[in-house]
């Protein structure tokens, strides 16, 4: 019978410890939800990392020209250069154009 008088003491003394956190807790959760959607919306904003799962053309997308072999395609899907600011369509027009880089492709106007 002591046991049971002081489990229930006990229950509601934590019972009132949480009534008077309750919204200090309701904040912190709500804080990480904010928190963990901004984490979400960093790692899908992310341009520096190629990611083509999901990804779905939109109509208004810029386009962009394969300095190699002069393909226009999405920028989301071209492979940028750091350094020249050249953009090309796929990784062997990439080395194409590392291995000949005296060779410069023509435009018509």
């Amino acid at each position: 019978m002591k046991y049971l008088f002081i489990f229930v003491l006990f229950a509601i003394v934590a019972a009132l410890i949480y009534w008077r956190l309750r919204p200090y807790i309701q904040g912190v959760r709500r804080f990480l939800g904010v928190v963990r959607e901004m984490k979400r919306m960093n790692v899908g904003a992310r341009t520096d990392v190629p990611s083509q799962q999901g990804r779905k053309n939109t109509p208004n997308e810029k386009l962009a020209r394969c300095a190699a072999c002069g393909t226009w395609m999405p920028a989301s899907r071209a492979i940028n250069m750091r350094s020249t600011g050249a953009s090309y369509c796929s990784h062997s027009c990439l080395e194409h154009s590392a291995d000949s880089p005296g060779r410069a492709r023509k435009s018509a106007s």
